[in-house]
């Protein structure tokens, strides 16, 4: 049980646990709404009020006893973090929602929650193999969905692969983020585009609709989950964030748009 008085040293360290579970959430893909419930929620039941400003890229905190008159109780604390890379992660999300839950119901103390939330901040992430095999395959899928046959799939499937690990490479080596999608799209549109114009007939004949794979294969770049925080923030009030998110899914899928023009202006294809 948290029985400790709120002295500057208390509230410093509630506001910093505070501080990097919202920017985990932020980077780990939730919207504005969930970081503010899931923070006020493990704050309040240690007696502590936060107010947050939160953006696309960082999180402000002002933290202070919720009873201005309680004695014992230290000054209130600004704190500011700016956001991590994004690695879209819903598994972390969902345990730090069930860490407010327990934090709220049984009132644990700050250093067992912090101890928690490092496990879950450390916790091993899927291997780039998965990682690579899940994309492949939803992308062959697509392309399934889509018209293609099983050869417009495997072309996708593969296309999809090589495009992701180009965009990892570059990451790793700390090139601009928007650099990534547009060469992961220009070389996954550079093998579709060679399946579209018959390149590979020699070793499998015919397929059915060679220009879905190359429509689909770009699925693992489109930024579904900006868009989708973009929208929520909007209904929810978080006008600034929700603009910033929009901007940034609408430069993600103009990297995409040129990556995929550059191959295919480089073949010639007017048919698609």
């Amino acid at each position: 049980m948290e029985t400790k008085p709120l002295d500057d040293k208390k509230i410093y360290e509630i506001a910093n646990l505070a501080l990097d579970i919202g920017t985990f959430l932020l980077a780990s893909g939730a919207h504005c709404g969930r970081v503010y419930r899931n923070v006020s929620r493990i704050t309040e039941t240690w007696g502590v009020k936060v107010n947050m400003h939160i953006t696309f890229t960082g999180l402000l905190i002002t933290a202070q006893c919720k009873s201005a008159e309680a004695q014992e109780c230290g000054k209130a604390v600004t704190l500011f973090k700016k956001t991590r890379i994004y690695d879209i992660n819903f598994n972390a999300i969902n345990e730090i929602s069930q860490l407010s839950w327990l934090v709220a119901g049984e009132n644990i103390s700050v250093s067992k929650a912090r101890t928690l939330f490092e496990r879950i901040y450390s916790a091993k992430k899927y291997s780039t193999t998965t990682l690579l095999l899940g994309i492949g395959c939803a992308c062959a899928c697509l392309c399934i969905v889509a018209g293609g046959d099983w050869k417009d799939a495997l072309v996708g499937f593969v296309a999809s692969i090589v495009g992701m690990t180009v965009r990892l490479q570059i990451i790793k080596r700390n090139y601009n983020m928007m650099f990534s999608f547009i060469a992961a799209a220009f070389f996954t549109t550079l093998i579709t585009s060679l399946h579209l114009i018959g390149t590979f007939e020699p070793i499998w004949g015919l397929s059915t609709a060679p220009d879905r794979a190359l429509a689909t294969a770009v699925l693992y770049l489109v930024p579904g989950v900006p868009l989708t925080n973009s929208l929520i923030d909007l209904i929810e009030g978080y006008i600034p964030s929700a603009m910033a998110r929009a901007s940034f899914s609408a430069f993600i899928l103009l990297c995409i748009a040129v990556g995929m023009s550059i191959s295919i202006l480089l073949f010639g294809i007017n048919q698609f």
